[in-house]
């Protein structure tokens, strides 16, 4: 799994040498719902209600391998304060010599908790937190009202899953809030 914040990749690039760079292990995701508890007059018990809100806290570790002692050391006492604070956070799953699936969400960086260097290895974990993931590439298997359907992926003009600027395949869209569609 490679992930990037805000363009800057936090995980491998998917063009750096894996035994340098790592992709995200130790992957954890917390989605989380804020519930009201609402009392009723001479109910049993209070009622919990769905307020709507989602968020989801994705935590992942990466180790790189860096070329000197101070190098390393530099980085993890640096890198908090280098790294975007927000942005869109894309997620390419998938395997080498799988086709990959590319999800998405708006995010921060909430913390870095743990980094620790040991030489010149580095092990950081990371935790953004953010809204609703999704998937920008088609889930095999995916279908509605029982119709067929095969998958396709697409990838945006300009931009590539493994390095590229998927920031050109945004749009903007208008969202009515009275139960209306996207347009």
């Amino acid at each position: 799994m490679r992930i990037s914040l805000n363009n800057i990749w936090l995980t491998n690039d998917g063009v750096a040498d894996l035994h340098t760079w790592t992709d995200a292990h130790d992957v954890r995701l917390n989605g989380r719902q804020l519930v009201q508890d609402a009392q009723f007059l001479r109910a049993v018990a209070a009622q919990p209600l769905a307020r709507g809100n989602q968020v989801n806290q994705l935590r992942f570790t990466v180790t790189r391998q860096h070329s000197s002692v101070a190098e390393a050391s530099a980085y993890i006492v640096t890198a908090f304060s280098m790294l975007p604070s927000s942005g869109l956070a894309m997620i390419v799953c998938g395997a080498y010599g799988e086709s990959p699936l590319t999800c998405a969400f708006s995010a921060v960086l909430e913390e870095m908790p743990e980094s620790a260097f040991h030489g010149t290895r580095t092990d950081t974990t990371f935790v953004l937190r953010g809204g609703l993931i999704v998937a920008l590439s088609p889930l095999a298997g995916s279908v509605v009202d029982g119709a067929s359907t095969a998958t396709v992926y697409g990838y945006p003009q300009g931009g590539t899953v493994d390095g590229g600027n998927l920031a050109d395949a945004l749009f903007s869209a208008e969202l009515n809030l009275d139960g209306g569609v996207f347009s």
